[in-house]
This record gives structure tokens, sequence and C-alpha cells, in this order.
């Protein structure tokens, strides 16, 4: 993902900086906001206020700021599956903690009477994918979203074998992995 566009300056931020001329406005990523404690990656950065208290056109971004999820304007996670794909979305987390959360985790996946999962194929994969949706929240209205059934990840891993895994498809939060890759 990419950084979040510079911040815009509120009539609150002009009304701090008449009252503080000659300093820096300060911007905190909004899962902060209202923190009596901000790490350094959570601040966005700054505008200079000049000595008449007016705010700079300039904004200074910090390097080390690493947006949250909320700053992405992602939902609040609903299991830790959803955690992880969030961490790993926004820096703060890896592939690593993903595979272990899909492995722990349950998902919904399309079913059929004596299917464990229902395959699909994807034509920019050239291959065969099983949907998976993290939560409710990603499932659709279509009829994919009426079929699923909620399966422990490690249930459908036997049948994953030459497929991938397409987790919350259409969505911020989707991922691919190869079926190999949880086994």
């Amino acid at each position: 993902m990419e950084q979040p566009e510079n911040p815009p300056v509120t009539e609150e931020m002009r009304e701090k900086a008449r009252q503080a001329p000659g300093t820096w406005i300060y911007l905190v990523d909004p899962a902060f906001e209202g923190a009596e404690e901000v790490p350094g990656s959570a601040v966005v950065g700054a505008y200079h206020v000049d000595d008449n208290g007016e705010i700079g056109t300039e904004f200074t971004r910090n390097a080390d700021y690493v947006p949250s999820a909320v700053a992405w304007g992602l939902p609040a996670p609903t299991n830790a599956l959803e955690g992880a794909l969030q961490n790993a979305a926004t820096g703060k987390g890896g592939d690593d903690d993903v595979r272990a959360a899909l492995l722990d985790a349950t998902v919904f996946t399309p079913s059929a009477p004596g299917q464990p999962v229902v395959p699909v194929r994807d034509e920019s994969l050239d291959l065969e994918v099983v949907l998976a949706f993290t939560s409710e929240l990603y499932l659709p209205d279509s009829d994919v979203g009426r079929v699923a059934s909620k399966v422990p990840v490690r249930d459908i891993v036997p049948e994953l074998s030459g497929r991938y895994l397409l987790l919350n498809p259409g969505s911020r939060l989707e991922l691919r992995i190869p079926g190999s890759d949880l086994a």
C-alpha cells in the first residue's frame, strides 16, 4: 500500500497555530488520536507554523511513520487472521504471521454436499482457487456468500494441493496463497 495522502489542514489546527507562532503542528496517526504517549512511528509528520501563526503549505512527512489500519480506512479486525492481514498490509507484520494466523483460523468458504471445498477457475492464474473469507464482513452478497460454510483452514489444507487459497477476493485484504505454502 502507498502512503496515505498528506493530512488536510483543519480549522482546529489553524487555531492551534495562531496560539503558537514559530513552532510546528504535529499530526499523529488516527489510531493514536487522544493518546498520552505516541510512538515516533505514529507521527505522520508536521506543518511549520510561521511567526504570524499561519500554517505553511509544505508538509514534512516523518520517514519513520507506519500508517495504522485505521489510517488506511480498514475496518477493525474481527479476528486474529484479519489482524495479521492488516499488520502485513501496513508493514507491521509479515508473511510468517499471516501463515500462522491462517492455519489457526476458521474461514467461510463455498461448500456443496459431499465437497469440503468448491474450487473455481482463476483465469489470471490459469489454475483453480478455493475462495475463503475471513469473516462475515468480507462475504459477498452473491450466491457465493449464501452457500458459504465456516471451516477450519487446517481441515481444507489437503484440498489445496495444486491450488491457491484466495482470501477475501475483491477487498483491500485480498490475498492469494499457494496451497503448498500451508501444507
